[in-house]
């Protein structure tokens, strides 16, 4: 009866082959490149409403405040993005039609402190300041030549993103 039992031989050999043929196996898996995950882009809407602007032309100019502007209803606001929340777009819809002048502005209220960056009716992916803190002011009067139209009574929209 043991004459019928496999040599050692068969059997160590056999192993052996079976770990050479696991080890290639093993190899090409490791060298395949894995799928890079593509990024998810998260958003948030946020709507507003406005009856008039806030400034003459640009905070940075007229140093308006905000918060005085929001108190009556008119176009300013000071809001704040979300951890991870890295570009606002924004688009206005006045009552008219027309598109309506606005401004970002990052800083204090005089020329030498604040950065403006000035928009006509709207504005994709504007980058929010490292702090989070966005200040936002609608034209009162349409002072401006490339996009002569006030706000009159209307909406904001803001879409923050994390990603553009």
């Amino acid at each position: 009866m043991l004459d019928k039992l496999p040599g050692v031989r068969l059997i160590g050999g056999a192993l052996v082959g079976v770990m050479i043929f696991g080890t290639a196996l093993g190899a090409e898996a490791a060298t395949k490149k894995k799928p890079v995950k593509k990024p998810v882009k998260h958003t948030r809407t946020v709507t507003l409403s406005y009856l008039g602007g806030c400034t003459v032309d640009t905070p940075a100019v007229s140093g308006s405040l905000t918060s005085s502007c929001a108190q009556f209803g008119a176009g300013g606001w000071a809001l704040s993005a979300r951890p991870g929340e890295k570009f606002v777009s924004i688009s206005v819809k006045d009552v008219t039609g027309r598109n309506v002048a606005g401004a970002f502005w990052e800083g204090g209220g005089g020329t030498t402190t604040s950065t403006t960056t000035d928009f006509c009716g709207a504005l994709k992916n504007y980058v929010a300041p490292a702090d989070g803190a966005i200040k936002l002011a609608l034209d009162a009067v349409g002072a401006r030549t490339a996009c002569p139209s006030g706000a009159t009574q209307g909406t904001v929209t803001l879409v923050f993103s994390n990603l553009p």
